[in-house]
């Protein structure tokens, strides 16, 4: 029997079990009114779909969705009276005024009652009000979900949504939703089924064995950052709607590791800001080499198409999103770069096929090499103006954007500090919308036709929101912060290195993370536009 359509008849049983007294008729007739009132317009609940995906805040309501909401229906104006009730033995009186039918029955008859409530509909009445939850706190004791002497309430909610689970009904998006919007502390997880700490993802195996792997949500190549997970981010953003203070949780997300492996550094740094009520990210990675030849610049193509090269050991690179790679997007730019430099006879190859054996390895420096794409570049950042001279403009430094996603993107040079001198710049602009599972959150999950997000203006509105500037194409410069500049020297390495020592050392750099807690003990300072 579905829960929705079996409501007359659950009453009808309760009355025949529980005799015809005239109080007691009262108080049912009364729940049958606001069952029905609940209820009404829910025609076709049988059928059963999946909403495993459904999510948190300000998703709207469906109308099936909309009549199981009932936090705000059911017991309206009466839940008002009964938040400062108090909850009663089976041999305790109280007074009718001013309190619920539904309060003022004795706890057996009120677990008889609700016993023939479906396990999703007990957790939304229980959201209700205080008085309420330590009901059906009792009513997980009695049916032996929890342990008797369990005082948390929101374990005992977990014992009932772990049931709900199992039904898999229509109504299990909207009980999320509701959930997640009132436990701003507390995520539900739709990888482990479980409400819990969102840093316990990031917790010491010793601490979370079972939950550590479980509960991840992006895979190590995925374009989404690692540490901003759909918890971590979905608690900022409760908060940020409840009012409450969220800066905290904010620079959690915004943190840099830099990395020198093979005289290559790649430092990776990710920065959130709020824009209205839209989530911003913004990834840079900064790839650079001590070496300036013909086959260091050979290497950053390839980190660039090959991610995950196999034949050479590179520091890792991320692409921008799901649907486009830096290869497709910055091939021909790769090419009039490097082909020209290879010292190998490929014949008539349309497409060559490079090795380390084509490139030379004496310096090269093509910044210094006057009317080259790098050098002109650099030099039109290091003058600051606005304009850039070159007659033509190319996609260095543009900021471009994916038509299937809300992600912007660009690849820029910038002056570094010794003994790196210049580098690379891959900057992508994520918007996330202002929940997850939104269709902007949507678009930067596993590529699904159905996920795709058409954008209508897709040369960098997001990068101008971030950044603050007027027009990205031509305003937009890339920023490094002092702090990150620090970073690159390693606590003195940099001078050493530009001594010729430690050169081929490997070493890196990022954030200590608290293993009890989860949480970074040593995170940038936010800035005013963060927020």
């Amino acid at each position: 029997m579905s829960p929705f359509n079996g409501g007359r008849q659950i009453l009808s049983n309760a009355r025949s079990k529980l005799g015809h007294s005239r109080r007691l008729s009262g108080m049912i007739k009364r729940l049958s009114m606001m069952r029905l009132k609940s209820h009404s317009g829910d025609e076709d609940s049988n059928e059963a779909v999946d909403n495993d995906d459904q999510s948190s805040i300000d998703n709207p309501l469906s109308p099936t969705e909309a009549g199981t909401s009932m936090s705000s229906d059911v017991m309206d104006p009466e839940a008002d009276a009964a938040k400062n009730a108090v909850v009663v033995s089976s041999s305790e009186r109280r007074p009718r005024q001013n309190v619920s039918g539904l309060l003022l029955l004795p706890q057996e008859l009120f677990d008889a009652i609700t016993s023939h409530l479906s396990h999703a509909q007990i957790i939304v009445l229980a959201l209700v009000n205080k008085e309420l939850m330590a009901r059906f706190m009792r009513s997980a004791a009695i049916l032996e979900l929890t342990p008797p002497d369990e005082p948390s309430s929101y374990k005992a909610l977990n014992a009932f949504i772990k049931k709900a689970d199992s039904s898999k009904t229509k109504i299990r998006g909207s009980l999320l939703s509701s959930l997640d919007y009132d436990l701003q502390d507390l995520v539900y997880c739709y990888k482990c089924k479980k409400l819990h700490d969102p840093f316990v993802t990031f917790k010491d195996r010793a601490f979370a064995p079972n939950k550590a792997i479980r509960c991840m949500d992006w895979a190590p190549e995925h374009h989404m950052p690692p540490r901003a997970t759909r918890k971590l981010l979905r608690s900022i953003t409760k908060r940020r709607n409840h009012g409450a203070e969220y800066r905290h949780l904010l620079q959690q997300v915004n943190n840099t590791t830099t990395l020198y492996q093979t005289r290559i550094m790649v430092q990776v740094s990710l920065r959130a800001r709020y824009r209205n009520d839209d989530l911003l990210m913004r990834r840079q990675q900064i790839v650079s080499s001590i070496d300036k030849t013909a086959l260091a610049l050979w290497l950053f193509g390839k980190q660039v198409t090959e991610p995950f090269p196999a034949s050479l050991s590179l520091p890792k690179v991320y692409r921008m999103c799901n649907h486009l790679c830096w290869d497709f997007v910055y091939a021909p730019l790769l090419t009039q770069w490097i082909d020209p430099l290879c010292q190998a006879d490929h014949g008539d190859e349309v497409n060559p096929f490079h090795t380390p054996t084509c490139f030379r390895t004496d310096p090269h420096d093509v910044s210094k090499q006057e009317g080259h794409m790098i050098a002109e570049r650099l030099r039109w950042l290091s003058s600051g103006a606005k304009w850039n001279p070159m007659d033509v403009p190319t996609l260095l430094g543009d900021v471009l954007g994916c038509d299937k996603c809300t992600t912007d993107f660009s690849l820029d040079v910038t002056p570094l500090p010794e003994p790196f001198g210049w580098g690379f710049v891959l900057t992508s602009w994520l918007d996330l919308g202002n929940c997850d599972f939104c269709p902007k959150w949507d678009s930067h999950r596993d590529a699904r036709p159905s996920r795709n997000y058409a954008r209508k203006d897709v040369h960098g509105d997001i990068c101008r929101r971030f950044e603050d500037i007027e027009t990205s194409r031509l305003d937009h410069r890339v920023r490094i912060s002092e702090l990150d500049h620090a970073r690159m020297k390693n606590y003195g390495w940099a001078e050493r290195a530009a001594e010729g020592a430690d050169t081929n050392i490997t070493w890196s750099s990022g954030h200590y993370c608290d293993p009890v807690t989860g949480m970074i003990k040593d995170p940038d300072p936010l800035e005013d536009a963060d927020c």
